[in-house]
């Protein structure tokens, strides 16, 4: 991480998490990213924006923010999705460096442009945020058509 990223600084957290926190750059911002994980569970990396902070669209619900990891709770604290979890896009054997941190800008170029007209243009899997896969999950359960309404963008969140 120090080689490819010399600006991120490292910290030991609680039993087995560390933590990386440095700057990232969108596509005309510059943000502050936190990046967790658990080495000996080897979970995934969990990615958060901190500075500036994590926000909807004006007038919009955080649900609306595509492709996050929602945390319904605390909205703010909301993990970056910036993989499918089941597409075996990531394992505990690549380098964070190498694809959480790129992925991670990739991220904040979209969210930005996202942020203009309200269009996701990163692609993905799944439906784009947390409101519409509720929408969805309604829509369903309601038994009013046998199809699925239509979706918008894809990315697992």
């Amino acid at each position: 991480m120090a080689l490819r990223w010399p600006d991120f600084r490292f910290s030991h957290g609680r039993k087995s998490i560390v933590r990386w926190n440095g700057p990232l750059r969108g596509f005309q911002k510059q943000y502050e990213i936190e990046v967790l994980w658990d080495f000996e569970d080897k979970a995934k990396p969990y990615v958060l924006l901190r500075d500036p902070a994590l926000r909807p669209i004006d007038g919009k619900p955080f649900a609306e923010i595509p492709h996050l990891l929602f945390y319904a709770e605390h909205p703010e604290l909301s993990g970056l999705c910036l993989f499918d979890p089941q597409g075996g896009e990531w394992s505990n054997k690549l380098l964070i460096a190498d694809t959480t941190i790129p992925w991670a800008g990739e991220w904040l170029f979209y969210y930005e442009l996202w942020h203009v007209d309200g269009v996701w243009r990163g692609g993905g899997v799944g439906p784009e945020n947390t409101a519409e896969a509720r929408r969805a999950s309604i829509y369903r359960a309601s038994g009013e058509l046998s199809q699925d309404p239509p979706r918008t963008s894809s990315m697992a969140i």
